[in-house]
């Protein structure tokens, strides 16, 4: 008797360590409310939306304005933008917002935060290169547009080019932190909530 009771007893064992995983899966995957995952990736979404209308809206400046320094600092815009689309889009393609049984939960939770947050610290790094090259192009733009002179004659006066300096000081740090902004908006909660459950999975709470 004591035989086959130990012999029960060590069958029930990997299979009581893999409902266990499987619970703690289902509880992350099946509860869209507090899944953080499936909001992150949502708003990855909403992101990419909204990159593809700014996208469209450099193009069409690119195309309607004919002024070739406007052109050339728009030109650099696009193509960053269309960067940070295209990394938005990978971001969106590997998260997966249902955790399978069968992989690591921990593991798979900690990777997908990293990812995000890696993927927005250099975001903002490369957009301070890009920030000044913008505002530059849109100094211009408008100042070539009032004047009805071009880009070289608005630009040569003492009293523009400090115009110019104030604008560049002012806002590219602004740029920044609305950037900074609009990231915590989009995936600062859920990210909290991410690292939540991370902590509750390795406390075994969840």
């Amino acid at each position: 008797t004591m035989s086959m009771k130990e012999t029960w007893d060590d069958m029930n064992i990997p299979q009581d360590d893999e409902l266990s995983t499987m619970l703690k899966a289902s509880n992350v995957s099946k509860m869209p409310s507090n899944n953080p995952l499936e909001k992150i990736k949502r708003n990855l979404l909403i992101n990419i939306i909204l990159g593809i209308g700014i996208c469209l809206l450099y193009i069409v400046v690119i195309v309607y304005f004919r002024i070739w320094q406007v052109q050339i600092c728009m030109s650099i815009v696009f193509l960053f933008s269309v960067w940070a689309l295209y990394t938005a889009w990978v971001q969106y393609k590997r998260m997966n917002s249902t955790i399978s049984p069968n992989n690591p939960v921990i593991e798979e939770l900690k990777r997908h935060y990293h990812s995000i947050t890696e993927w927005m610290d250099t975001q903002k790094r490369v957009a301070l290169w890009i920030y000044p090259i913008s505002a530059l192009g849109g100094f211009m733009l408008g100042g070539a547009s009032e004047s009805g002179k071009s880009v070289a004659v608005f630009m040569s006066t003492p009293i523009v080019l400090l115009a110019l300096l104030i604008a560049l000081v002012v806002l590219v740090p602004a740029c920044w932190y609305l950037t900074k902004w609009m990231f915590k908006v989009s995936f600062g909660k859920h990210l909290q909530n991410l690292q939540d459950n991370i902590r509750a999975l390795e406390e075994g709470n969840l």
